[in-house]
């Protein structure tokens, strides 16, 4: 084959599996937390503030939430732009280093302001250890609460990469679709378009009753890292 015509063929191929979803968007929102404190302009704290420390990955500083140790260790840690900052449609990002054990769980999800009024819907990432992570929604629709998954989940990482490596997180939210993508990768879709309220975003570190059987606390510190987080539309 001529070298051009497989050159060619070779960046069609690398294009139908990449995705840039900035393209044409303004970016209007961005954290990078290279301040060293949690901006409160832009974020409300979740969970005990000491749970929320700032450390150094190379020359950056990076978000670390952690968890707390006590006799049940069901929490649920976050930072939320609700009532400081949302949108309809456009373009989620954040660059994460999520945990490496499961019992435990890192997110990153955009929401409905109202989550209580149908229709409203949570659309995330779902890291749950061992190197896994998975596209999750769940919507309240006027029939009811319906949750929306892979048919298939995702395969695991492989050792290290997901809890070692920061890796960018990023929801699509058009008209018609939510789209998840993963380091510039579409992993899954999902065609619903009821859902027109804007969405604030939501960043995760829990324990729920139904993890804490797989949680080895010998594990811990097993932390969630955010590099930062940035949207457009």
């Amino acid at each position: 084959m001529n070298p051009m015509r497989l050159l060619a063929l070779l960046c069609l191929v690398t294009s139908a599996f990449a995705l840039d979803p900035t393209i044409g968007k303004k970016l209007v929102f961005s954290d990078d937390f290279n301040s060293g404190k949690i901006d409160d302009t832009k974020w409300m704290v979740i969970g005990g503030g000491d749970l929320f420390t700032f450390v150094k990955a190379g020359k950056e500083n990076v978000l670390r939430i952690g968890l707390k140790m006590g006799p049940d260790m069901i929490q649920s840690n976050s930072v939320s732009t609700r009532g400081k900052f949302s949108q309809q449609y456009g373009y989620f990002e954040a660059s994460m280093r999520m945990n490496a054990s499961d019992g435990h769980t890192g997110i990153f999800r955009i929401a409905s302001d109202d989550e209580k009024a149908a229709p409203s819907i949570i659309i995330a990432f779902h890291a749950t250890g061992k190197e896994r992570v998975n596209p999750w929604a769940r919507a309240s629709l006027e029939s009811g609460q319906q949750d929306f998954r892979p048919d298939k989940p995702l395969p695991p990482m492989k050792s290290g990469d997901l809890s070692k490596k920061f890796h960018t997180y990023g929801i699509l939210w058009s008209e018609r679709t939510f789209t998840w993508v993963i380091d510039g990768k579409i992993v899954h879709k999902l065609d619903r378009k009821e859902f027109v309220r804007p969405m604030n975003i939501t960043l995760t570190h829990r324990i729920l009753e139904e993890n804490r059987p797989n949680l080895n606390v010998k594990t811990l510190p097993d932390d969630v890292d955010i590099d930062w987080v940035k949207v457009w539309k």
